[in-house]
């Protein structure tokens, strides 16, 4: 998890995202994210270490393995207003 967080915070690729290939993609998928919710309670009470710098990452898979993107990389909603069709 550090070498990913590490990696989409340096890369100034747009859309930056790693790919994990995977058998079980679901179970490693969930088991990252207990991975993640684990370090976040255990370094709730150290001052040293950011509980949440892991909080950022977004953990989704497919049939054939987990990608990890960057939230802030994640495309921006678009808002149209229901009776012109006119974005807003």
């Amino acid at each position: 998890m550090e070498k990913a967080n590490k990696h989409l915070d340096e890369t100034e690729i747009e859309n930056s995202s790693l790919q994990i290939k995977s058998e079980k993609p679901f179970a490693l998928a969930m088991r990252f994210n207990r991975y993640i919710r684990a370090f976040k309670e255990q370094m709730k009470d150290n001052l040293e270490v950011d509980e949440n710098k892991y909080n950022l990452l977004k953990i989704s898979h497919d049939k054939e393995g987990v990608r990890i993107t960057h939230s802030l990389e994640a495309q921006q909603l678009e808002l149209i207003n229901e009776s012109t069709g006119e974005p807003i």
